[in-house]
């Protein structure tokens, strides 16, 4: 198992991501997944620069969605208005493009629709599977588009479930699975991270074995959206049901970090997982 942190962990904490990789380093992390948003050549290149003399690999691309700016407000997938989906589909373009040259595997998609319609984003209500797909379904032709850009510059597109909080449309492991097998590409799989799962899945073992299939790249955060062990969520049944299914890829950690103590989080966060990873059996 390889270990890896989200650098869009680090915003205010540090001016430069290139800031946190000798941390990273120091803690035994074995690799980044870089902040999807435009960089200047540069930023890359010192970045890159950096990762190559301490050893680290950028396990891919986290896209910015939904409220995590005015920027990624803009970027709906599921959008009624073509200018809206455009705009996304550039996004994850431009992503895809800015993953291959880092020499990193994945890109994360979330889908997101328009924050007017009858059923919006944010509404926190519990759709049925037959109202998700309605809309979802639109988009099939589009995801498959861009999973053959994707396989063209050998980054995986990988979707990723949010919870009903932040949009209502795809919030499990059973809306994700769908997806995928209409979808039906090699270079489209799914993202699932704790975090969202604590919401919306009914069992983290059931999930991950609906998943198996498509399973590609897993997020770790606690119940409070902190490193794992601050809270309550029960890793040992998740790196069991993980386990189980024999997932050998990255567990990237995305926790919300303060200043104060960025440092003991990070480090107790992944001696934490590491710790129950050698002991834990298969579920």
């Amino acid at each position: 198992m390889k270990y890896s942190v989200t650098l869009s962990s680090f915003k205010g904490i540090f001016e430069s991501l290139t800031e946190a990789l000798p941390v990273l380093k120091k803690l035994n992390y074995d690799a980044v997944e870089f902040i999807g948003e435009k960089q200047s050549r540069k930023d890359l290149d010192s970045f890159t620069d950096i990762l190559d003399t301490l050893d680290l690999e950028v396990a891919g691309v986290t896209g910015m969605w939904g409220n995590v700016s005015s920027k990624a407000c803009g970027r709906r997938l599921l959008s009624l208005d073509r200018g809206m989906v455009e705009n996304a589909k550039r996004y994850v373009i431009q992503c895809i493009e800015l993953c291959r040259q880092l020499g990193g595997q994945e890109l994360n998609v979330c889908l997101f629709t328009d924050p007017f319609t009858s059923i919006p984003d944010f509404s926190h209500r519990i759709l049925s599977h037959k109202q998700k797909l309605k809309l979802i379904e639109k988009s099939i032709p589009l995801l498959r588009f861009l999973s053959n850009n994707a396989k063209d510059h050998g980054v995986l597109l990988l979707l990723e479930p949010l919870n009903r909080y932040a949009t209502p449309y795809c919030c499990n492991a059973e809306d994700a699975v769908h997806v995928c097998e209409a979808v039906d590409h090699p270079s489209f799989g799914i993202l699932l991270d704790t975090f969202h799962m604590n919401i919306e899945e009914d069992s983290f073992s059931h999930a991950i074995e609906l998943a198996r299939d498509f399973l590609l790249h897993m997020h770790f955060a606690d119940n409070n959206r902190k490193m794992p062990g601050s809270g309550h969520l029960d890793f040992s049944s998740i790196l069991s049901a993980i386990r189980k299914i024999k997932y050998q890829r990255y567990i990237s950690f995305e926790p919300n970090l303060e200043q104060t103590s960025y440092l003991d989080s990070l480090k107790e966060g992944i001696a934490y997982i590491k710790g129950l990873n050698s002991t834990v059996s298969i579920g």
